[in-house]
């Protein structure tokens, strides 16, 4: 089997999972967001969202985002970007773990955490990291998020 092929079912697995988030949300910070990227992001089909946009969104932090169920929505967008063909990166290594963990990923559904973990495994082994640790550091935040919840994480650094 490609791992691309792999990679593609688990993408699908993220839509699938999240489609039950269908708002796209209204309240944006528009210190961050132009009018127009606001009307873009939330008219555009959440598979065609551009990269960019996409990028722009999973660059937020936690406190920017008006609920956990409009993250949720466009979280398999942000997520599919982070692999091929696109390769977009995060801000930094840690900024997605620690978005999700701040937005009570502990209490979602483990359909959901696992659907995202799962993904985010297959990514690891596909991401050109720049020093082998930077590999084993991605691994245990991802090791992290599947830790029952009120379980001390492992430090990453």
């Amino acid at each position: 089997m490609n791992p691309q092929d792999s990679l593609d079912e688990l993408i699908d697995d993220l839509y699938a999972t999240f489609a039950r988030y269908a708002e796209p949300g209204m309240s944006f910070c528009s210190y961050c967001y132009s009018d127009s990227m606001l009307q873009r992001i939330r008219l555009t089909p959440l598979r065609q969202l551009s990269p960019d946009d996409a990028r722009t969104l999973l660059w937020d932090s936690w406190d920017h985002w008006e609920s956990q169920d409009i993250y949720r929505h466009y979280l398999p967008r942000m997520l599919q970007i982070w692999g091929p063909p696109f390769w977009e990166e995060d801000l930094y290594m840690g900024h997605l773990f620690e978005t999700i963990l701040s937005l009570g990923f502990a209490d979602w559904p483990a359909d959901e955490r696992s659907a995202i973990t799962t993904y985010l495994r297959k990514l690891a082994s596909l991401i050109k990291f720049v020093l082998p640790e930077d590999r084993d550091r991605f691994l245990l935040q991802v090791q992290n998020l599947e830790k029952p919840p009120n379980t001390q994480p492992q430090p990453t650094t």
